[in-house]
C-alpha cells in the first residue's frame, strides 16, 4: 500500500476529483468530493447510496481519483462502521461542524479507496490563461504543433464536459451559439461540425436536423461521442469521426451525396488550426453554393476583459491577447493558440464566402476564465446578459467579444 503523506499534505486540498465509468454507457463520471487520507488511504462520504458516482463506483474494480497533478489507481470498498466514525470525525475537524451537519447528517454510506501502484503526473488543471510555459519557450523545444493539439485535447477529454457544465460563461455561450446556428437550420439538413469535442453541440443540433457529422482532431473527444451515441441509440442521427480542420474536405466521405448545406465550429476550435487557409478552400469545397457556415473563434481584443482588469487595477493584463500567438491550458498542458481579429479572420474566407453576419459574444460579460467573480455580482449579472445581448450585434461593440461569431454564406 502506497503511503500518501510521501506525496501530499494532508490538509493541503479540500476537495479531490473521482473519475469512475459509468454502468451501462461506459462514459466517464466526474465527481468532485471532500475528502480525508487516513493510514495511507483516501476516504470520501456520500450524502446518499444511490448517487451515481457511488453504484459506478462500487459496481467496478478500480477508479482514477485526480489530486492536482497526481492521478491515482484506486480500488474502492465500504468502509467499516469504526472507519466512518473516524472519518466522520475527521471531516468534522478539516471542513467544520456546520458542513457535516449540512452534507452528511444521516449519510448511510463511507467508501475507502485504497491506492493501486504509484500515481501518475499530468499538467494540473489551469484556467485558460493560466500557462507557465511561454511562447519562446515552447516554439524552441520545437515539437510539432498538431501532435501537442492531440496530446491536450486528449488529455481534456475525460473531464470536458465536467468543467464545461461547472462554468455558467460557458454554457451560455454554447447555448447563444447554438440559437444562432438553428436560425438557418431546417430539419431535413445533413450538417457538418468541425472540433466537436465531446459531442455536446452535435447531440443537441441533432435534435433539430436529420444529420450531424461531427469531427475533431482528438481520437479520445472523439470515442467518448461515440459512446454516447451508442448510449443513446442515436447511430442514425450523429457519425463521429476523428480528422484535422486542415483536412475537412475528406469529410465529404460521410456527408450524403458528398456536400453540406450548413457547417459550424463553435468555442474557438479553429483557433487551434494554424492552416486555416487550406481549410476555408476543403471547406468550400463541400459546402452547397448558398450554404452557410457559422463559426466562433477568439478575439485578440476583448473589452470586458480589459474593464475587468482596469477596474482590478492590473493595467498590465487589460490586454494578454495583443502578442500572438498567445499561450492556453488545455487539459493540464500549455499550447500555443491563434487568436483574430474579426476583419483578419474573414479575409481567410473571402475567395469563397461572403460575410453576412458578426456577433460579439461576451462584449460586456468576461471571459469563462473569470466566472467565479461575474457570479458574485448576483443581481447585477442578470442585467450584464441582458445588455450583452443588446449590444452584441451593435457596430463597433459586435467586434470587441472574447469570442467573435460569424455566418458566412457560400459565394
Amino acid at each position: 500500500m502506497l503511503r500518501l503523506r510521501t506525496h501530499l499534505r494532508e490538509g493541503a486540498h479540500e476537495t479531490v476529483k473521482l473519475v469512475t465509468r459509468g454502468r451501462v454507457s461506459g462514459l466517464p463520471h466526474v465527481v468532485e468530493l471532500r475528502f480525508v487520507v487516513r493510514d495511507g488511504q483516501f476516504f470520501v462520504i456520500a450524502g446518499r447510496r444511490g448517487s451515481d458516482w457511488v453504484k459506478n463506483l462500487l459496481n467496478s474494480q478500480e477508479a482514477k481519483l485526480r489530486l492536482s497533478d497526481l492521478v491515482y489507481t484506486v480500488r474502492p470498498a465500504i468502509a467499516s462502521g469504526s472507519e466512518f466514525a473516524q472519518v466522520l470525525s475527521s471531516f468534522s475537524a478539516k471542513y467544520g461542524e456546520r458542513i457535516v451537519k449540512r452534507w452528511y447528517q444521516g449519510s448511510d454510506i463511507c467508501v475507502r479507496l485504497e491506492v493501486v501502484g504509484k500515481p501518475s503526473r499530468r499538467g494540473a488543471m489551469r484556467g485558460e490563461m493560466d500557462t507557465l510555459t511561454g511562447v519562446r519557450e515552447w516554439v524552441s523545444s520545437q515539437r510539432d504543433y498538431y501532435t501537442e493539439v492531440v496530446r491536450a485535447f486528449d488529455s481534456a477529454s475525460e473531464e470536458y464536459d465536467f468543467t464545461i457544465s461547472r462554468n455558467f460563461i460557458n454554457t451560455w455561450i454554447r447555448k447563444r451559439s447554438i440559437d444562432s446556428l438553428l436560425q438557418y437550420t431546417r430539419q431535413e439538413d445533413a450538417l457538418l461540425e468541425v472540433g466537436c469535442g465531446t459531442g455536446a453541440e452535435a447531440l443537441e443540433i441533432a435534435k433539430h436536423v436529420r444529420l450531424v457529422v461531427a469531427t475533431d482532431i482528438s481520437p479520445k473527444m472523439v470515442e467518448i461521442l461515440k459512446a454516447k451515441v451508442r448510449a443513446r441509440g442515436l447511430e442514425s442521427r450523429v457519425i463521429a469521426a476523428r480528422l484535422p480542420a486542415s483536412e475537412i474536405h475528406k469529410a465529404s466521405k460521410l456527408l450524403p451525396g458528398g456536400r453540406a448545406r450548413i457547417a459550424y465550429s463553435f468555442n474557438g476550435a479553429l483557433n487551434c488550426e494554424p492552416r486555416l487557409k487550406e481549410f476555408a478552400k476543403g471547406l468550400a469545397s463541400i459546402i452547397e453554393p448558398g450554404g452557410h457556415f457559422v463559426c466562433s473563434v477568439r478575439n485578440t481584443l476583448c473589452l470586458s476583459e480589459a474593464l475587468c482588469h482596469a477596474l482590478a487595477l492590473q493595467p498590465e493584463r487589460m490586454n494578454p491577447r495583443r502578442r500572438q500567438p498567445i499561450m492556453v491550458s488545455v487539459g493540464g498542458l500549455d499550447l500555443p493558440s491563434f487568436y483574430y481579429q474579426p476583419s483578419n479572420f474573414s479575409r481567410f474566407f473571402s475567395p469563397w464566402f461572403r460575410t453576412l453576419r458578426v456577433v460579439a459574444l461576451l462584449c460586456v460579460m468576461p471571459p469563462a476564465y473569470l466566472n467565479n467573480y461575474y457570479l458574485k455580482l448576483g443581481p447585477v449579472a442578470s442585467l450584464l446578459r441582458r445588455v450583452d445581448e443588446f449590444l452584441s450585434t451593435k457596430p463597433v461593440f459586435d467586434r470587441l467579444g472574447d469570442q467573435t461569431l460569424f455566418v458566412f454564406q457560400r459565394s
